[in-house]
């Protein structure tokens, strides 16, 4: 940056005398320069040098006054007077007003022409401009020297930190380490301890930032009560993760807008930004590959346990310790896209999007419970496989259950998950664990709603309803009970079934069933009477109030099977 200072050290104003003994001021940039003379009007640029011989303010120590008043509030960054024609000397009250306002005043002989001095200033300028251009150009070159080498982002952390000697790491989008320069150790000590605190990046790097706004995606955060610079580097609109640079406390912050830094930081950025795309494009690869393999090993597809040990130790997957496996499945997606500012993505890849931040939450509290994890999104259907621990599935289950669900609410509230649990467990019931996983999520969402947690060990009884439909005397009995409750329901918008649910749940209790319902009592016992009525049997017979019950369980469980057997996806 080109400033007053740097100006008057130019040979064409040696001969310059400054008028008002000011720091700040001194450094105000300079950008251009310009000869004139009253009126000021809008001839004067910001960040311009102003000429002047103050024609016209000879005589007239106000009207010179009001003429240097109008070019400082015009943004001028400096205003040079020529004295020794028609001005002798510039009044004390001028010199004053300047050094209130700190506003460069200078003065120069009648003998230096302007000709010679918006020459040279011009000139500066230009070989300034020009340096900026070739370093600018050296910068870029060695930063793609590092592309081409294939040598990624460790190498523009140690090129970051040898030209501007303070302590780089780079991060993903989650704040998780990549790579750090040599004298960075300290720095991911503090950065870890902050993210621990403040939870991702992606969500707290605004907070902090309260101060004077920064280019390009520049952010100031406090790490222990050392300042850091936060750069975030972005592509296709998407944040691929971040560069914190620790600056030195002996160094201003308002140094990040020298020009040199500048260049270095946005070429870093756009280098580091090529970086990760490399690496995504390598992830996605890895992840597909992943995907197809854990889905490999749900669907039991592998011929032999060889062949899937060699596939699993190319992935990084060990398979010689025991897996629990889970089953989850989002129940309001359809919702939440409603809801969702990303209205741009289409349902289909939201919906991938999502699924691909829950494998990602798989990852991340397999890492935080020390298990090992396998996880793969199908069908909008999550399937994990858990590393056990214990010879109690349930006791892994749960506690991981619970930490994913709090992970994912953090970032994507009102997410609603239900979840199957397997009872099957080993090194070789991959296919055996996800068939009891899905069968248990299947029936927890179908007799408990949404949001459930359900395992395979508690649905003995839906599994046994199950095989009773294929008998066809209780599909009959199934099918005079529940038609009369359903064909009343219909024409007259009660839910006799749901009714008989309540009811049966609370052990005949009338009180609380009417409670539950927001029923009147006398509404509640006439709406017990036509189910008495409609399927001809006694609710005060514990028999055959196990018969409705039975046959509202097989209806039930007949129906969603038909739907599946319409709808395989579902």
């Amino acid at each position: 940056m080109f400033t007053v200072q740097d100006m008057l050290q130019l040979p064409i104003l040696k001969q310059a005398e400054a008028k008002t003994e000011i720091k700040s001021g001194m450094e105000s940039p300079v950008e251009w320069v310009s000869i004139i003379e009253l009126p000021v009007e809008n001839f004067v640029r910001d960040n311009e040098v102003v000429l002047t011989a103050a024609i016209g303010c000879e005589d007239d120590e106000n009207k010179l006054l009001d003429f240097t008043q109008e070019v400082m509030e015009s943004g001028a960054a400096a205003l040079i007077i020529a004295t020794g024609r028609y001005l002798l000397d510039i009044p004390p009250q001028v010199v004053q007003f300047c050094e209130g306002h700190d506003f460069p005043l200078i003065e120069i002989p009648w003998e230096i022409r302007f000709a010679d001095v918006s020459h040279a200033i011009s000139t500066a300028l230009h070989n300034q401009e020009r340096s900026f251009v070739e370093h600018s150009d050296k910068v870029r070159k060695e930063l793609l020297e590092i592309i081409l080498n294939g040598e990624g982002t460790p190498q523009i952390a140690a090129y970051l930190e040898k030209s501007l000697s303070m302590p780089v790491i780079i991060t993903d989008r989650r704040g998780n380490l990549k790579t750090k320069s040599k004298k960075a150790g300290t720095l991911e000590e503090k950065w870890n301890a902050h993210l621990l605190q403040h939870g991702d990046p992606l969500y707290f790097q605004m907070e902090e930032d309260e101060g004077a706004s920064l280019p390009n995606k520049m952010h100031w955060i406090t790490i222990d009560q050392t300042e850091v610079l936060q750069l975030t580097v972005q592509s296709a609109r998407e944040i691929q993760g971040f560069i914190l640079i620790e600056w030195p406390e002996y160094l201003p912050e308002d140094d990040i807008f020298r020009e040199h830094t500048l260049i270095l930081l946005e070429h870093a950025v756009t280098t580091s930004a090529l970086c990760f795309l490399h690496d995504q494009a390598a992830l996605e690869t890895e992840m597909r590959l992943k995907d197809d393999f854990v889905w490999s090993l749900a669907k039991g597809k592998f011929e032999s346990k060889d062949n899937a040990l060699s596939r699993a130790k190319s992935l990084g997957y060990n398979l010689n310790i025991p897996y629990l496996c889970i089953a989850a499945q989002p129940d309001n997606f359809k919702q939440l896209y409603d809801k969702s500012t990303s209205s741009s993505l289409s349902y289909e890849k939201w919906q991938k999007q999502i699924g691909d931040f829950m494998e990602e939450e798989v990852l991340h509290a397999g890492r935080t419970m020390q298990l090992k994890t396998m996880s793969t999104f199908q069908k909008n259907e999550l399937i994990i496989f858990v590393e056990l621990q214990s010879e109690k599935g349930v006791e892994t289950a749960y506690p991981f259950i619970e930490l994913l669900e709090y992970r994912m609410n953090q970032k994507r509230p009102g997410l609603v998950i239900s979840w199957g649990i397997a009872k099957t467990f080993g090194e070789d019931f991959f296919h055996t664990g996800y068939q009891e996983a899905h069968s248990a999520l299947d029936i927890g969402r179908r007799q408990k709603g949404e949001g459930f947690v359900t395992t395979y060990a508690n649905t003995r009884f839906d599994r046994a309803l199950l095989a009773l439909t294929e008998n066809e005397e209780l599909r009959n009995i199934t099918d005079v009970i529940i038609s009369p409750l359903q064909h009343y329901s219909k024409e007259r918008k009660i839910d006799l079934v749901h009714t008989f649910i309540v009811y049966n749940r609370h052990k005949g209790n009338v009180s609380q069933t009417a409670r539950e319902l927001n029923l009147h009592r006398q509404s509640l016992l006439y709406r017990l009477r036509k189910i008495e009525l409609l399927t001809g049997c006694s609710l005060d017979d514990s028999d055959e109030i196990f018969l409705i019950d039975l046959s509202i369980r097989l209806h039930t469980i007949s129906a969603d099977t038909s739907k599946k057997t319409h709808n395989p996806s579902i």
